[in-house]
């Protein structure tokens, strides 16, 4: 079962172009898989696109979901998706979405990197060669991994950098380099997994309901020509813009010096030689210097995407309740059909209510000895209570 409200379709047309897909597994009777697409508003939040409801991850379930997906929104330029490592998932946007691009979260990569035990030296570099502008200094990174460690180099390499490096990829990613906004949605819909299917498409539809009101009303409120988190990000933004020198060169042109370091902004093309620029679509810090330089509004030369106007056409159209079940109109044509439940057997056991927590994930327990009450160790390895465990630690230096 596929489903996407109309608000959400018109809005999207208002969000950046980056779509991230996830499903996650649900805890009901008869179990099977809730796929979610999401997307970020003006404001960087998160902006629930469409939701299908499968038997399980695979190259059917994905192909069918993004079939759906594309006949509801269509396709857009410059359109990239974002998911895990999932092969199903590359498999369906290859085929629904051909002229799209997929990329990698990178964090995902980041996972297999620890499951490989791979040194946290190496860690940090894979991250800062991901998170890098410029493909100079991409490879720069690329190569210090080779000489440290050349089978991870060998193992990053396999999968192509176009698909993870923010300064490879042929479209821009802005910001989401993870997909911790689609993970961030599976947690908001963490108790209604458990509901079955239409209870479940109810609590969605008054969170939503609730989402596009609240954000609604604080994007009528605002004062300012952009959003509040594109505002609160050119403020920030300015006290480090404030450090650099500037030279202008023309009434659009600057030379701007970083630590002896020279970028060349160019207002009128909105492109600075750190490349932070253009693919975020937001004033850099150069870029920033060079605007206070000649006292101008920083907000011309940030993306449509960015704009008050944008973030309140993306929530303009309400989602409507449904109200009660009596008060529906429904065709003869349609009570007269009979809906099943699906051919599906219950297997045995206990149904599984919480994900599988790989090792390469930090412990939340926190053990709490029982003599001491200190944290970090339990009663038997515990070498500060005067009366010892006859198996502590320090019983048996002694």
């Amino acid at each position: 079962m596929f489903y996407a409200y109309g608000s959400s379709i018109a809005g999207w047309n208002h969000c950046r172009p980056v779509i991230a897909i996830d499903a996650t597994f649900l805890k009901s009777k008869y179990r099977g898989v809730l796929m979610i697409s999401v997307s970020k508003d003006a404001n960087n939040q998160i902006f629930p696109l469409a939701f299908g409801i499968a038997e399980s991850e695979n190259n059917n379930s994905y192909e069918w979901y993004f079939s759906q997906l594309r006949n509801a929104i269509g396709s857009r330029e410059n359109l990239i998706f974002l998911s895990d490592r999932h092969q199903a998932i590359a498999n369906g946007i290859v085929k629904v979405y051909p002229e799209s691009h997929h990329g990698i979260c990178i964090y995902h990569l980041e996972q297999n990197l620890k499951r490989r035990k791979v040194k946290s030296e190496v860690i940090k570099l894979f991250q800062s060669a991901a998170r890098v502008y410029k493909r100079k200094e991409f490879d720069i990174y690329m190569s210090d991994i080779a000489n440290v460690d050349k089978k991870t180099y060998d193992y990053l390499m396999e999968e192509p950098p176009e698909r993870w490096a923010r300064s490879c990829s042929p479209q821009r990613r802005y910001d989401m380099l993870t997909t911790n906004i689609v993970e961030s949605m599976n947690s908001v819909l963490l108790e209604a997994r458990e509901l079955p299917i239409l209870r479940m498409m109810d609590f969605i539809q008054v969170k939503l309901q609730h989402w596009f009101y609240e954000r609604r009303n604080k994007a009528e409120g605002t004062f300012y020509d952009v959003s509040c988190w594109v505002e609160e990000e050119l403020k920030n933004r300015i006290d480090l813009a404030f450090t650099l020198n500037v030279f202008p060169v023309d009434s659009w042109r600057s030379r701007v010096e970083e630590e002896g370091i020279t970028f060349l902004v160019d207002l009128n093309k909105r492109t600075c030689d750190c490349f932070q620029f253009q693919l975020d679509e937001l004033p850099c810090i150069h870029a920033i210097a060079a605007i206070e330089k000649r006292n101008i509004k920083k907000s011309d030369f940030c993306s449509h995407w960015y704009l008050k106007e944008s973030w309140l056409k993306t929530y303009e159209r309400q989602i409507h309740p449904v109200g009660h079940t009596d008060s529906w109109i429904v065709p003869e044509s349609v009570k007269s059909q009979i809906v099943k439940p699906p051919d599906f057997k219950v297997p045995p056991g206990r149904r599984q209510k919480k994900r599988h927590i790989p090792a390469t994930e930090p412990s939340k327990i926190t053990f709490k000895c029982g003599r001491c009450r200190r944290i970090g160790h339990n009663r038997t390895t515990c070498i500060y209570s005067p009366a010892l465990h006859p198996f502590s630690r320090k019983h048996r230096e002694e």
